[in-house]
């Protein structure tokens, strides 16, 4: 069931960015031939004007044919014949409408739940901002030299990025009426040990059933499954995530010791010998953030806030990518956004707060969906923006040859990250 929801909530995103596509083409008076909900085969049609809007078989995604997109066309109104404004407005629109659906989503999601401020409410044990001067009631403005929008996620994405160096921070201290800018360092959270899994949320707590397994953990090398759950870390029988931790980090001795770990996987007892836990730790501020509800315009504010931060999120994470802070091992595709989304249905939540989480993910996966094809990659809307920009410049067409070479080699690199993708998302969601 999880599976088949994700499927359709992954489709209806990328129909949203077709839909803009679609309704700009028709707007600017580009001919349409075919609007098509899904890929393959076509179960049914009609037509409408001069537009054909199909349902095809395959149950994902959908396209937008429009005259001369391909080829040249004789015709006035074909997409090869329009000036270049025109065309960059239709192809700018699909990704458009993929943050525009994000901010709608986003904004439904925190007017139900609520969203965080930058005012600062409680400090954590040396805590390196209290250290530095601020107090609570202080807002927090930026740090490293980025600020906050959405100050939760962001300050764990910042850390998620942190090597310990020395950082800015700015807040605004409400007493002095001022902002204050300070060099800090960090701090560490205590090591901890873990076994590298993230659990299925029972009751709004962590289970002890396995959800995501990290690539390489020792439980992956154990051959230990996602869907399986842990009964017993040695003689020590656990029940939720609080136990497994605790057992990990408090009850032993020697917390790096092997474990024998028994699980039950589909009615059978499993057990696991010599399974050798690792140890980390996480850099940390040490401050709590105030959580509040507002009217609608706070509301669509931190929509807005939400939409910037996670479009950033998504550009860190190339930079990331690319100079070694993200493993490649760590990519994720389409199965592991699937994965994601039926976790989501399958915990043991309301209706009501599953369709929530859904909308939040929604949200996310748009915006990612959104600024990935806005990135001049070949194959992707940004590139034939680019492409679209030296027409201009040079004041006549690039050769549809070479478009084709262009959106060829993009191809052939997407699917290459999308098979490096697979060999990382089938061992943590399928097996």
């Amino acid at each position: 069931m999880g599976i088949i929801v994700a499927l359709i909530a992954l489709s209806i995103l990328i129909i949203i960015h077709e839909l803009g596509h679609f309704l700009v083409a028709k707007a600017v008076g580009i001919k349409v031939l075919e609007f098509s909900l899904f890929m393959g085969p076509k179960i049914f049609s009609f037509t409408k004007g001069e537009t054909t809007y199909s349902l095809r078989l395959i149950p994902m995604g959908g396209f937008v044919k429009m005259e001369g997109e391909e080829e040249s066309s004789d015709d006035a109104r074909a997409y090869s014949n329009q000036p270049v404004g025109k065309r960059a407005l239709v192809i700018a629109a699909g990704p458009i409408m993929n943050l525009l659906a994000a901010f709608i989503f986003a904004a439904i999601f925190l007017g139900n739940t609520g969203f965080y401020t930058n005012t600062i409410t409680e400090f954590y044990e040396d805590s390196v901002v209290q250290d530095a001067g601020a107090e609570i009631g202080d807002r927090f403005i930026s740090y490293g030299g980025k600020r906050l929008y959405e100050p939760a996620s962001d300050i764990n994405l910042f850390m998620y990025g942190e090597d310990g160096s020395e950082r800015e921070l700015v807040y605004y201290d409400v007493s002095e009426n001022k902002k204050v800018t300070k060099i800090i360092t960090p701090g560490r959270t205590p090591t901890r040990v873990r076994l590298g899994f993230t659990a299925k949320i029972e009751g709004n707590t962590g289970s002890n059933v396995i959800d995501i397994i990290e690539t390489d953990s020792p439980l992956m090398k154990a051959g230990i499954k996602r869907g399986d759950r842990i009964i017993k870390i040695d003689d020590i029988e656990v029940f939720t995530t609080p136990d497994i931790q605790k057992y990990l980090n408090n009850t032993r001795t020697d917390k790096l010791a092997p474990l024998t770990i028994t699980v039950e996987r589909s009615g059978n007892v499993l057990v696991f010998e010599n399974i050798k836990p690792f140890s980390d730790y996480n850099y940390t501020l040490g401050i709590n953030l105030e959580h509040k509800k507002g009217n609608v315009f706070e509301v669509m504010g931190a929509s807005a806030k939400f939409c910037l931060s996670t479009a950033r999120n998504v550009l860190m994470t190339l930079k990331w990518l690319f100079n070694g802070t993200i493993s490649i091992k760590e990519l994720s595709g389409p199965v592991g956004i699937i994965g994601a989304v039926g976790s989501v249905v399958e915990t043991k939540e309301s209706a009501g707060q599953i369709l929530l989480n859904l909308i939040y993910m929604g949200s996310f996966i748009s915006i990612n969906l959104g600024i990935m094809n806005l990135i001049p990659f070949p194959a992707l809307d940004g590139s034939m923006l680019i492409i679209l920009l030296v027409e201009k410049v040079r004041g006549k067409p690039v050769p549809q040859e070479k478009v084709g070479m262009i959106s060829f080699i993009g191809f052939i690199f997407l699917i290459g990250i999308l098979i490096i993708t697979l060999f990382n998302d089938i061992p943590r969601w399928l097996l």
